[in-house]
């Protein structure tokens, strides 16, 4: 899935960034590997969230099949 990561270097003006991972830990791991390494120690993340168009929409109770014979 895709998280979606506000975040500030140094005060400055706020960035987005849309990272591909398992979950959030992962997402904030790879967004630091993203950033130079002298903006990875003031980095502050201002909000992250799941990108709704890569959620897949499942049935809550499974899919069935019907056999009738």
């Amino acid at each position: 899935m895709i998280f979606i990561i506000d975040i500030r270097i140094d005060g400055e003006q706020k960035r987005t960034y849309k990272i591909e991972a398992k979950d959030e830990t992962e997402a904030k791991e790879r967004l630091k590997l993203r950033l130079p390494p002298h903006q990875r120690d003031t980095l502050l993340i201002d909000s992250i969230q799941i990108d709704p168009t890569t959620v897949g929409i499942e049935e809550p109770y499974g899919t069935f099949l019907l056999d009738n014979d």
